[in-house]
């Protein structure tokens, strides 16, 4: 390890002076650069760093919080997690566009074709606690509640998130050629414009 004065002399910092701080002057100066180098209104490094290790374990798809207290279900209900969240990545490579819910069980992933139209014929992949396994089904999507109403539900074949993402790209391609379910709209009653000659 390089004591002070060599790496001084290594930098070329001879102007640099030394000064002596006591332990207040030098926590606030701490505080002070954290508060200008990191974003938000964060009182201490600390705080910063726990929210962010809080922000990554709530919201990745890739992460899952295992201690010696966790229970079985919840060892399933990350499994769930992490398959969805792969599930989601290998059915956008092939341009569908998925919604995780993972804040409500049962945890599910919603897939369309296209952008969330109204009426269309989307997908849905739901982990059921009940028969520990992964459900699949089909139906429209309803863009006022955004939700699915399905029209008929099946067992996955596999189990793990590659037989899944399979089951699930091979249904949404034979979704294409279903017709959606448009409602028609009342359509506006024509206005007289004028006097026709």
């Amino acid at each position: 390890m390089k004591k002070f004065q060599e790496w001084k002399n290594e930098k070329n910092l001879d102007d640099l002076k030394i000064v002596v701080l006591s332990k207040d002057e030098f926590l606030k100066t701490c505080l002070e650069y954290f508060n200008s180098a990191l974003c938000g209104n964060m009182n201490t490094y600390y705080q910063f760093k726990d929210s962010e290790l809080v922000e990554s374990v709530e919201t990745s798809r890739y992460s899952i919080e295992v201690n010696y207290r966790t229970t079985p279900e919840e060892a399933l209900d990350g499994f769930a997690k992490i398959s969805l969240g792969y599930v989601s990545a290998a059915l956008k490579n092939h341009g569908y566009h998925t919604k995780h819910v993972f804040t409500e069980k049962p945890f599910r992933l919603l897939v369309s074709s296209r952008n969330w139209d109204d009426g269309e014929y989307t997908g849905l992949i739901t982990w059921s606690k009940e028969h520990n396994c992964f459900l699949l089904s089909k139906g429209f999507y309803n863009k006022e509640r955004k939700t699915i109403s399905i029209q008929s539900t099946k067992k996955c074949s596999g189990d793990s998130a590659a037989e899944v993402a399979k089951e699930l790209h091979n249904t949404m391609h034979g979704l294409k050629n279903e017709p959606d379910r448009h409602q028609e709209k009342l359509k506006p009653v024509p206005l007289k414009r004028g006097p026709k000659f």
